[in-house]
């Protein structure tokens, strides 16, 4: 089965294990991602859309990555190299299903990586990542697998059982393996074989993390498999432990219009959203920056405008709000 599948192309591997060491320098991502053309033009177009919201164009890949961080950049490549690898296939509707569902659990995994108070950087790419063997089953199988869908909607059968049966093999038996023959993370293989086993105890790891986001993609309607018995986000988190349930806010309608427009903007770059709201799971929405007990600041939306943008913008509100006070005042002191 292996033998059938693309292997991602190894630029995206070597990224994956570059943004994943501490010392990664700017000069030496530009270095390899200029290596590949087509996929600099790529990562260009989208750092220009009005998903990051730069108010000026993006000229070159170096102030591409200055701008956005190595946490935008992560998300950013790893999510423009899936949708490459999957680009012949994504035509069928049943295994785009498959590639909206991926990156519905990379973004509610890294939201829930927020909420619970994670540092951990690769929350979106373990999420889009966790799939990794139905991304292998549908490349090495479309139509089958495509077909395989259709009939596991119509069938008491668990999709994984559905595969076992037609395939030998299931996605996250398939996931394990080609994890492991990628050379990807440990955690990460953990996470493509056991994302669909039940967690007893819901612990704050991304393992934890993957198997949440995954049901709540599937309730929010981003599925590969439409559930028979559809649990829906208040009652996903209403069965969460008390101190997870507290730090979340159900806002369903709100969590699917985000997803949906990140989906959009990815899925073609050349037709991104004209705005991006924050995807927010948080109970209590923060204008600012949170101080944990480190003393480090919370970690901003990734896909928000730069900060210092947002600060310019709001010194030049208040400078102009003054200078009115100012007109005021002189004019009234006059007559």
């Amino acid at each position: 089965m292996l033998a059938r599948i693309p292997a991602f192309p190894p630029i995206v591997l070597r990224l994956l294990d570059m943004l994943g060491r501490d010392d990664t320098e700017i000069p030496d991502l530009v270095e390899l991602i200029s290596s590949d053309p087509a996929f600099s033009a790529q990562i260009l177009s989208v750092a220009n859309s009005p998903l990051f919201g730069f108010r000026s164009q993006v000229a070159s890949l170096q102030s591409a990555l200055v701008l956005l961080g190595l946490r935008r950049v992560r998300a950013l490549t790893m999510t423009v190299a899936t949708a490459n690898h999957m680009k012949g296939v994504l035509h069928i509707e049943e295994l785009s299903r498959c590639w909206r569902h991926m990156l519905a659990c990379a973004l509610l995994t890294e939201e829930l990586a927020l909420a619970c108070a994670m540092r951990d950087e690769r929350a979106y790419t373990a999420g889009l990542l966790h799939d990794v063997g139905r991304l292998g089953l549908l490349l090495a199988y479309p139509k089958e697998y495509a077909e395989l869908l259709r009939n596991a909607e119509r069938t008491a059968l668990g999709l994984l059982d559905c595969e076992r049966q037609a395939l030998g093999m299931d996605h996250c038996e398939a996931g394990r393996l080609l994890a492991e023959h990628w050379n990807l993370p440990a955690d990460f293989q953990i996470i493509a074989g056991r994302h669909h086993d039940p967690q007893a105890n819901f612990e704050p790891d991304l393992l934890s993390l993957v198997h949440l986001a995954c049901q709540l993609a599937d309730s929010l309607g981003f599925w590969a498999v439409e559930p028979l018995q559809p649990n829906s986000p208040e009652q996903i988190v209403a069965a969460l432990p008390p101190l997870m349930r507290n730090r979340l806010h159900v806002d369903a309608d709100r969590w699917r219009e985000t997803v949906e427009r990140r989906i959009l903007a990815y899925q073609d770059v050349d037709a991104a959203p004209r705005s991006s709201g924050a995807l927010s799971l948080v109970s209590e929405p923060e204008p600012t920056p949170r101080v944990e007990q480190t003393g480090k600041a919370r970690p901003e939306d990734p896909y928000a405008p730069p900060s210092l943008l947002r600060e310019l913008s709001q010194v030049i509100a208040l400078s102009l709000l003054a200078t009115l006070l100012i007109v005021v005042i002189v004019y009234f002191s006059v007559k």
